[in-house]
Parts: C-alpha cells; sequence; structure tokens
C-alpha cells in the first residue's frame, strides 16, 4: 500500500514538472512585436491657419471626419490643415503643427498618439477668454470623455462628453469655470482613442491680447523642468512671467524653483520650500533678473504637481503670450520641423547631446550640443528632422518659434512611445488535446 501510495506520487511530480516545463516552452517561444501608434494633429478653427511638419512625402495619413479611413500618401513636407484633424501614420517620428491668427498670435503644439489622461495648465474662463478645448476620437466607436477643471476658486462642475467615431468635439474654456481667472483642465478618456488640444485666445471687446496653443502634459510629478521661456526687456526693464500651479492631491506641496539662464543658476528670493495649497489653480508673478534671451526653471516638490509658464513676447511688432511646458528627460526620438527652424534651448547640469540633422536635400549631419546649465542652438532654416541620438541624464530641452504673427513655443519630447504586443501563434496542442 505505501509501495502504492509512492509510485502515484511520484507520478503526480513528473506529471506537473512535465506542464511546467511545456508551458515554459510555449512562454519563451511566444514572439512579440514592437511598434509605434499613430499620432493625431489638431484641428483648425476657423480665421486660423493649421500647418503641421512631416520629414517625407511618402508619410500615411487621413482626415479624421472624412467618410473614408484609408490611409494614402500626404504627398507634402508641410501640410495645411482646411478644417478637420489629421490621424499620422509617423512611425515613431513625431510631426510639429504650428497655428496662427494672422497678425494676432502663434502657438506651436506636438501631434501625439490617443492617451487616456491629458492635463492642461493654461487658458482662462474669465470674459476675456475665447479660448477653445478640442476633443478628437480617431477610434471607430463612441467615446465618452470626463473633463475636470480646477481653478483659482477650487474644483469646478465634472463634465462628461460623448464624442462620436471618426469625430471632432469642442468646448468653450469661458464655459469650464464661468468668471474665473486661472483654470487647469484634466481630460480623461473612459473609452475610445483620445486627444485633446486647447487654444488659449484672449481679447476685450475689439482688442485682441494674442493666443496659444497649449502642450498637454501627461501628468503630475515631482519633478518638473520648462526650458524656453522668452526673456525679452520693455523698455530696458525686466518683464513679468506668470507661474501656474496645481496640486491635484489632497496634501499640501512644499517646492523649490531653480532658475537656469546665461547667467548662471540660483534661486529666486521666496522659492525656496515655498508652501502650495491643494485642490486650488495658484498663479505667482516671476521677475526674474537674468539677461535677454531665454531661461529655464526646475521645480522640484513633495507632492506631485502640474506647472506651466505665460510670458509676454514680441515677434515682428505684434505682441503675443506664450505658454511654455514642461518638457521630458531627453532620450532618443525623431521629430519633425520642415519650415519653421526653431531655436531649442538645452537645460541641465552636463549638457550633452548627440544629434542627427537631416535637411530638405536628404543630407543629415552630426551635431553635438555640450555645456552647462542652458544652451542655445538655432535649428537651420533647410532642417526637416531632427533627431536625438544620446543624452545626458536629466537633459531638457524646449523650442521656440519666431514667427510673423507671434512668438510660438514646444517640447522636445516623443509624441508617441513604442508598444511591445504579442504575436498570435498557433498551438496544435490545442486542436489535439
Amino acid at each position: 500500500m505505501k509501495f502504492q501510495r509512492g509510485a502515484i506520487l511520484t507520478g503526480l511530480i513528473a506529471a506537473i514538472l512535465l506542464v511546467t516545463n511545456l508551458f515554459d516552452a510555449s512562454t519563451n517561444s511566444r514572439q512579440y512585436s514592437n511598434s509605434y501608434p499613430s499620432v493625431v494633429c489638431p484641428p483648425n478653427p476657423a480665421g486660423v491657419t493649421t500647418i503641421s511638419s512631416l520629414a517625407s512625402k511618402k508619410t500615411l495619413f487621413y482626415r479624421i471626419g472624412n467618410k473614408s479611413t484609408k490611409l494614402v500618401n500626404i504627398n507634402t513636407l508641410r501640410y495645411s490643415t482646411v478644417t478637420d484633424p489629421i490621424l499620422i501614420e509617423s512611425k515613431g517620428l513625431t510631426p510639429v503643427t504650428y497655428q496662427s491668427r494672422s497678425g494676432v498670435w502663434a502657438g506651436s503644439v506636438l501631434c501625439t498618439s490617443p492617451t487616456t489622461s491629458q492635463w492642461f495648465a493654461g487658458g482662462t474662463s474669465d470674459v476675456s477668454s475665447k479660448g477653445m478645448l478640442y476633443l478628437v476620437n480617431s477610434g471607430l466607436s463612441l467615446s465618452i470623455v470626463d473633463i475636470f477643471t480646477w481653478s483659482e476658486k477650487g474644483e469646478q462642475s465634472l463634465k462628461t462628453i460623448s464624442i462620436k467615431a471618426n469625430s471632432t468635439s469642442s468646448i468653450k474654456l469661458d464655459s469650464l469655470a464661468p468668471g474665473d481667472a486661472s483654470i487647469v483642465v484634466n481630460v480623461v478618456a473612459r473609452s475610445g482613442r483620445v486627444n485633446s488640444f486647447l487654444i488659449d485666445e484672449r481679447g476685450k471687446g475689439l482688442q485682441k491680447l494674442g493666443g496659444d496653443s497649449v502642450n498637454g502634459i501627461s501628468t503630475p510629478t515631482k519633478k518638473i523642468v520648462i526650458t524656453g521661456i522668452p526673456q525679452q526687456l520693455v523698455k530696458n526693464k525686466v518683464p513679468e512671467h506668470y507661474l501656474r500651479l496645481f496640486v491635484p492631491g489632497v496634501a499640501d506641496a512644499n517646492f523649490t524653483l531653480e532658475l537656469l539662464s546665461s547667467d548662471g543658476r540660483f534661486i529666486p528670493i521666496g522659492y525656496n520650500e515655498r508652501k502650495l495649497s491643494s485642490g486650488k489653480v495658484v498663479e505667482l508673478k516671476l521677475k526674474p533678473k537674468v539677461a535677454k534671451g531665454e531661461f529655464a526653471i526646475k521645480i522640484t516638490s513633495d507632492q506631485p504637481l502640474v506647472a506651466a509658464i505665460r510670458s509676454r513676447a514680441t515677434s515682428n511688432g505684434h505682441s503675443d503670450f506664450v505658454w511654455s511646458t514642461p518638457s521630458p528627460a531627453l532620450g532618443p526620438m525623431q521629430i519633425a520641423v520642415s519650415g519653421i527652424a526653431p531655436k531649442i534651448i538645452f537645460a541641465g547640469d552636463a549638457i550633452a547631446v548627440d544629434l542627427k540633422i537631416q535637411n530638405s536635400s536628404g543630407d543629415i549631419k552630426d551635431k553635438s550640443i555640450t555645456g552647462s546649465d542652458l544652451v542655445t542652438w538655432q535649428v537651420p532654416n533647410n532642417t526637416i528632422a531632427i533627431t536625438v541620438i544620446n543624452a545626458g541624464k536629466d537633459n531638457y530641452a524646449g523650442a521656440l518659434i519666431s514667427a510673423k504673427s507671434g512668438y510660438a513655443f514646444f517640447p522636445i519630447a516623443s509624441g508617441a512611445e513604442l508598444t511591445k504586443a504579442a504575436i498570435p501563434s498557433s498551438n496544435i496542442q490545442v486542436l489535439n488535446p
């Protein structure tokens, strides 16, 4: 009897080991595919010019809202959007979209892949607001989106929007927190492939006060770097900048702000371990006494927060405001800049960035950016794409465009992350158990 029990136990152990080995072999033999998701570029509001930069005329795209979703060659390096947003099969390259209202304002945003959550620290809901929030559903099914808004008075009423498949919806900013001056918006998609874009446009009566396309923020963080903040002296006087901050959690935050410029780095008076209440949007004046040009700020906090900074800048005689938003740490990526020739501002303790520069003739040149604290580089006029090959630890970059209608900013960041998916495989054991 004991012998039979021992034999049965031995048999069970052997069977378990055999099944485990078969499972491991099946798991180890599983194959995966890596690919980049498509990106979406913003719609074109009435009276605005919207142009997206590409690096190849053979890039595949289609117009969202069109009956046909067939991908076709874009046939240009500068695509001018008529009304609808576009979906681009960019294969890892990030297009930049430039927007402007002639003689009034200019802005630029990255074309990005759909996301479940997007934050915007920019815009206003007061009487001067002409701004809009655009929601794009590039999927083939209905999307439901929640819009959370906070202002200097606290959290506002939740808005829930349904967006039809392959379509765009828009919401006026002054409806999100009526009468309030400073807002932060979080767009959360319950379902569907959703992109969101925000235009902060302002005016009083017939007087136009400028505008900007505000780049989104992926998530609140404890460390924020904003580089590419224009510093233009007004009658040889230091200008005012407006730093918008918001702590979405329950606990208040303590933060320190460090300023980086061509003059070096320092902590402005009042910005060391400064307390920031949660749940309400705070806007602080920042008037740094640094040389004209550009500067960067680094914020470290004990609680996650979102931040952006608004500056007044003049380009070709047009006074405009520009929102500079956070940039992620630089890593390998490629960005399309056809026709916009931005100035890129690098920030970091030890800046060491290796680039490849592709021009309109197809020539590719190497470029190395080195330095400390802050380094600026003007992109050559005929450049169509910039590839980041390597970057030092905690190196960041943002870009400024000086255009006929105003100033524009965009962060140097990837609009789409490489995704990994398992490749389905046939298994004869399923058919023959």
